[in-house]
């Protein structure tokens, strides 16, 4: 994932660790074919007649028909409320997934819930990161790891991971573990709607060499890079 955007450092904005597309327009043909079968899949899941969304909406039907139709795309306030719409839709098993995920997961992996607290973590997660998992379940990111992680983890709960906006991030860091040593990590990190509106994290951790995180501070002006849903190709 990293690779494809190291070598378009000039989509980068001036937003710390944003990224956006001078070049392409919001209404772009990507987003035009991706939102008819959005609209669509939101519909079936939730039961709804166009006449039905478009009430939820507050829109005419003729409305959402030529979005399905791929004529008009809605605006970006609607988009948010579809996206949060066609999230909770589903919502009702997400917390079961997540945790045989957490399970089975091939790679080192945490939840994060509101206010970057440790929520649960697969079973590799403690010897990848070379961290206690029983003292960190249930505690805030925050005051565990020194000052440097504390000023990342802000900016990446700035960034939107836990307001519905942001699709994903790639963080690095680096502390010193229980054993004093000093460790560099990065991690890929999506978030997850569940049904009580709570909007949890799922990072995917792997521990890198101290070259590897220069280079991304380097790539990406910082050590949070994060794409929002709006900018996201399809």
């Amino acid at each position: 994932m990293t690779d494809q955007f190291r070598d378009h450092e000039h989509w980068r904005s001036g937003a710390y660790g944003n990224v956006w597309r001078p070049d392409l327009p919001t209404n772009r043909p990507a987003e035009s074919r991706r939102w008819p079968n959005l609209i669509k899949q939101l519909r079936r899941r939730a039961g709804l007649s166009q006449a039905a969304l478009a009430e939820e909406l507050g829109v005419r039907q003729a409305s959402v028909s030529r979005w399905e139709n791929g004529h008009d795309l809605p605006s970006l306030q609607l988009r948010h409320r579809m996206r949060t719409m066609l999230q909770t839709s589903n919502a009702s098993c997400l917390k079961q997934q997540l945790q045989i995920r957490m399970a089975y997961a091939p790679s080192p992996m945490s939840i994060v819930g509101p206010g970057a607290r440790f929520l649960d973590f697969s079973r590799s997660f403690a010897a990848e990161t070379g961290t206690v998992v029983e003292v960190l379940r249930g505690n805030r990111i925050y005051g565990q790891f020194g000052e440097t992680v504390d000023m990342t983890t802000e900016t990446w709960e700035k960034s939107g991971i836990f307001g519905g906006d942001i699709a994903f991030t790639l963080t690095v860091l680096a502390f010193r573990n229980a054993a004093g040593q000093m460790v560099h990590l990065k991690n890929f990190d999506t978030p997850y709607m569940l049904d009580d509106d709570e909007i949890v994290t799922i990072c995917e951790t792997r521990r890198i060499e101290e070259s590897a995180y220069d280079e991304h501070i380097l790539t990406y002006g910082g050590p949070v890079f994060f794409l929002s849903y709006d900018e996201l190709g399809s």
